[in-house]
């Protein structure tokens, strides 16, 4: 492999990339770490320009401090695209860190600069630092779904060893002529250069494009106060579970859950405090239930329980516990005692033979026999069985 060719092929390969992440930063100009991202690729074209030129001019704070300079800030403005895309900021603390670390590297520079691919390989290890950051970086974010996540883990990883390979090929030239490091296994770094960048570059995008996804996806599921399913994806995946309880003659059971006296709590101290009740509420259904059960919040105050593979006796236990817990929780919200009950209604049929509407309707019926009879407890229908 020529290696002035490859150097010029790396070039634009990393120029291509810059200016296809550009061109996604005009499609989603509220994401900067597109616009970062793009940035990162153009200074790595200029640091890579300015160190071709080493055997060519005798400017050594260009050739080597500036160029070693842009090559080590492009994988860190990589990674600051990372942070703010995982983050949505760039903390004071974190950007006073970056200054310090920057101002000793470049001490070291001026201290280097004058004796032959020292820089290099100082410049080598410390992208190799700040892709192994990335690494732990990226696990902490737990981005869904998490293919792309471990994808460009991967290509870190890879990277951080081809730049600590090229601190091993470099150190024994160390005061030598910069041209005695046209060897074989450089060449083979800077190949391994051009594949992993292609990858990052597209793989970035796939990351940003795929979470938005799934944040869309969870809107479009998830009730956006409780966090719970929300009235159509409840029914959705409630009339999939009946299915399939159906088909294994299954017994299933429906709750219907619903805050007592909660209208004089939002008269008495006003809806924010009410809003704070309904998420205590629906993260006690998260705790106090299984997880194979579905849980809902069909609209106001009201909430829906699907058991797959329970009884009647079963549910009445769950659902009775349930009431004791959280009308014994000693409530106080936004230092204001609230004293919250629900009561329950249910319904369950033998071997999924009802249908969903038909569950929900009794147990609506029964949830209103519950609140006639006392509130704070829980009845079931004439059905159950």
């Amino acid at each position: 492999m020529h290696l002035p060719t490859l150097m010029l092929f790396t070039l634009m390969v990393n120029l291509m990339i810059g200016c296809y992440l550009a061109m996604v930063y005009l499609l989603r100009r509220h994401d900067k770490s597109f616009l970062i991202w793009s940035l990162a690729c153009v200074v790595f074209v200029a640091g890579g320009c300015a160190a071709a030129a080493r055997p060519y001019l005798e400017w050594p704070i260009l050739t080597y401090v500036l160029s070693d300079l842009l090559l080590l800030l492009s994988p860190a403005l990589v990674v600051t695209g990372l942070v703010l895309f995982l983050k949505g900021r760039f903390s004071a603390r974190s950007r006073q860190q970056v200054v310090l670390l920057l101002t000793l590297y470049l001490l070291l520079q001026f201290m280097l600069h004058q004796v032959n691919n020292a820089s290099t390989a100082l410049t080598s290890f410390g992208i190799a630092v700040i892709f192994i950051y990335a690494i732990p970086l990226l696990r902490q974010s737990r981005l869904k779904p998490a293919f792309p996540v471990y994808v460009l883990q991967g290509f870190f990883a890879v990277h951080a060893v081809i730049m600590l390979l090229q601190v091993v090929l470099v150190m024994p030239l160390i005061g030598e002529d910069y041209r005695a490091i046209s060897l074989p296994g450089l060449q083979w770094v800077l190949l391994g250069h051009v594949l992993l960048t292609v990858g990052t570059g597209f793989m970035l995008p796939l990351l940003a494009f795929s979470h938005t996804e799934s944040q869309l996806l969870r809107l479009a599921e998830l009730d956006d106060l409780t966090q719970l399913l929300n009235r159509r994806e409840f029914l959705k995946r409630a009339n999939l579970t009946l299915s399939s309880s159906r088909r294994q003659q299954h017994s299933v059971v429906v709750l219907m859950i619903d805050l007592d006296h909660f209208k004089q709590i939002n008269d008495k101290w006003g809806h924010a405090v009410g809003d704070q009740a309904l998420r205590k509420v629906a993260d006690l259904l998260r705790v106090g239930l299984r997880t194979t059960d579905l849980i809902g919040r069909l609209g106001g105050e009201e909430f829906a329980v699907l058991m797959p593979n329970t009884s009647a006796a079963q549910a009445a236990v769950i659902g009775q516990r349930l009431c004791e817990r959280i009308a014994h929780h000693g409530w106080e919200i936004e230092a204001r005692p609230v004293k919250l009950t629900v009561s329950v209604g249910g319904a369950s049929c033998v071997g999924a033979m009802r249908e969903l509407n038909e569950l929900l309707a009794e147990a609506d019926t029964a949830l209103y026999k519950a609140k006639s009879e006392g509130r704070n407890r829980i009845v079931f229908g004439s059905e159950a069985g």
